[in-house]
């Protein structure tokens, strides 16, 4: 009876670390996705945003990049426009700004950023804002200061939208 109950503990225990190990897989292959690459435009479909139908224009600066001020749970923080970044990622002093507090035990997806591969912990933020366009539970990854020298507005937000256009040295966003 000792034996059984040891080989039941045994294989319990194996099918926790597996499926622990398959969600780390998943969330490592979502993290990779986070690093920055320079896309022209992208289209994307609408969902769960307000501020249906205003327009954004957003000026490239002068490293033809686009900056633009957001609203992270009413907080303001400034994001880099990143459509090769499959998810928004906030620099972790922006995020406890914004009320959204991690613990070190929360640092487990593996994220590849330009500094090189990281932890990063994975979030919903609860609204992003800019200038009246609001997506609400919009996932995210949360990264250290030092790993992120600049919060990324990536396709978690973008792809809620109605369009994202680039043209003519300006960003259009659409909700």
């Amino acid at each position: 009876m000792r034996t059984e109950i040891i080989a039941a503990a045994g294989i319990v225990a194996a099918a926790v670390i597996g499926v622990r190990a398959m969600d780390a897989r998943e969330a490592a292959a979502q993290g990779s996705e986070l690093e920055s690459m320079t896309v022209r435009a992208a289209s994307v479909t609408p969902s769960g945003a307000s501020g249906w139908g205003d327009e954004i224009r957003i000026a490239a600066s002068a490293d033809r990049q686009f900056y633009v001020n957001a609203d992270v749970n009413r907080r303001t923080a400034r994001f880099l426009v990143d459509t090769g970044a499959s998810y928004v990622a906030l620099r972790d002093s922006d995020a406890r700004n914004a009320g959204i507090y991690t613990s070190y035990t929360d640092y487990t997806y593996p994220v590849h950023t330009a500094n090189g591969e990281t932890k990063a912990a994975f979030v919903t933020i609860d609204e992003i804002e800019i200038d009246g366009l609001r997506i609400e539970g919009v996932k995210a990854f949360i990264l250290k200061d030092e790993q992120l020298s600049v919060n990324l507005l990536g396709m978690s937000f973008l792809s809620r939208l109605e369009s994202v256009e680039a043209r003519k040295g300006e960003l259009v966003l659409r909700g």
